[in-house]
């Protein structure tokens, strides 16, 4: 699958996969998170260094798939998949860990769903795992929502450069076929149509 249209409260968005062309594009939307203090991305733990990636094979290569979506030649959210992240792609290459941003214009009209499920067509992982901030409750509701488990918290596990403090994370796992079943109710819920 090269790309998917959807409609999202009457906007075109096109989710596609990112190559090496789609990189600045990928940079420029996780700086602009880093301006929005609803934001939970790694925007909020580290410092955002603007210098652009010139090769992305040796950057990511083929341990991480990112799906961007794109309205009107911006990026408006994104989903990444870094296979084999515990203990090597070798070993744990069914094992994927998740991340995932939307811009604030599109928070709650669904594109999260839209893009997990073009994320879920094209990935043959079958356990997904995340990361929350505590703090972050719509993250917390959505992994919920597509079935992952809440498995442990880990007080004072990373520090955001952002705040100048230590936050709790709450670590998720999720079956990649529950999820695909659970996507695709909300996608009906939302009225979201792919093409």
């Amino acid at each position: 699958m090269i790309s998917m249209r959807v409609e999202i409260s009457g906007d075109q968005v096109l989710l596609v996969n990112a190559t090496e062309k789609n990189i600045n594009d990928y940079l420029d939307f996780i700086i602009s998170l880093s301006k929005d203090e609803d934001n939970y991305t790694l925007t909020r733990y580290s410092d955002i260094n603007e210098n652009r990636i010139i090769e992305w094979s040796k950057s990511w290569g083929r341990q991480v798939l990112i799906i961007l979506a794109y309205n009107n030649d911006k990026v408006t959210g994104i989903v990444q998949l870094t296979k084999g992240r515990y203990f090597g792609l070798e070993r744990q290459f069914h094992v994927g860990e998740i991340a995932y941003a939307v811009d604030k214009r599109y928070r709650g009209k669904g594109l999260i769903y839209a893009l997990f499920d073009y994320l879920l067509k094209v990935t043959d992982v079958k356990i997904l795992t995340a990361w929350v901030d505590e703090r972050n409750i719509k993250s917390q509701k959505l992994l919920e929502n597509l079935g992952f488990e809440r498995l442990c918290k880990i007080d004072n596990f990373m520090y955001s450069v952002k705040e100048k403090i230590f936050v709790n994370l709450i670590f998720y796992s999720g079956e990649r076929k529950v999820a695909k079943e659970k996507c695709e109710k909300y996608l009906e819920k939302f009225n979201i149509k792919v093409s």
